[in-house]
């Protein structure tokens, strides 16, 4: 009895707070177009310039947060498509605001290379992995759309099986990371 006393004391507690304050929500769409800069590695095939292409889809609290699921393209070692929640921070004080976003999730590949014309010597079978790109950037607001500019870190894992033909199964993991600076334009309704 006293759970029960207690959950609905809770319940109109909680219902008294959120009709003080009335949350408004808003969608949007943010489409990037960027690029990753890095050191170029000729070991392991590491390219000095990435581009990139992404879009967000999600929804504002409050003019204030933003939630999104995000895809892109991006051709690093092999061609991967970042799959991603995007969290940002708006601060809409001003009319050219600033703001904060990370992005988290996992860039997928379902790729398969022979390493020469014949697959003689074994294919790359390529998984993907995660991907980090925490950024910050300015919003230039105009009456239709914003336009936003932004600068931050990108961390990408990229994992490869290699099976090597005419053997009991051999096979072995290839492991990539890149960490490289991304910058990023874009327009956001």
């Amino acid at each position: 009895m006293k759970h029960i006393l207690l959950f609905v004391l809770s319940f109109f507690y909680i219902s008294n707070l959120t009709a003080q304050k009335e949350v408004t929500v808003s969608y949007f769409n943010q489409t990037q177009l960027g690029f990753f800069i890095g050191e170029e590695s000729e070991d392991n095939n590491q390219k000095a310039l990435i581009p990139s292409f992404q879009t967000i889809n999600g929804v504002r609290f409050d003019e204030k947060f933003g939630l999104g699921i995000g895809i892109g393209v991006e051709p690093f070692e092999y061609l991967v498509i970042p799959v991603f929640v995007s969290g940002t921070l708006f601060f809409d004080q001003l009319k050219n605001a600033p703001y904060l976003a990370i992005k988290a999730g996992h860039a997928f590949s379902n790729s398969e290379k022979k390493l020469n014309n014949y697959g003689y010597y074994g294919e790359f079978n390529h998984k993907g992995g995660l991907m980090v790109n925490p950024e910050i950037g300015v919003r230039f607001r105009t009456p239709t759309f914003d336009i936003t500019l932004s600068a931050g870190y990108r961390f990408q894992r990229l994992k490869s099986d290699i099976a090597q033909p005419n053997t009991t199964n051999y096979s072995y993991h290839h492991e990539v990371e890149y960490n490289r600076i991304s910058f990023a334009i874009g327009i956001m309704f």
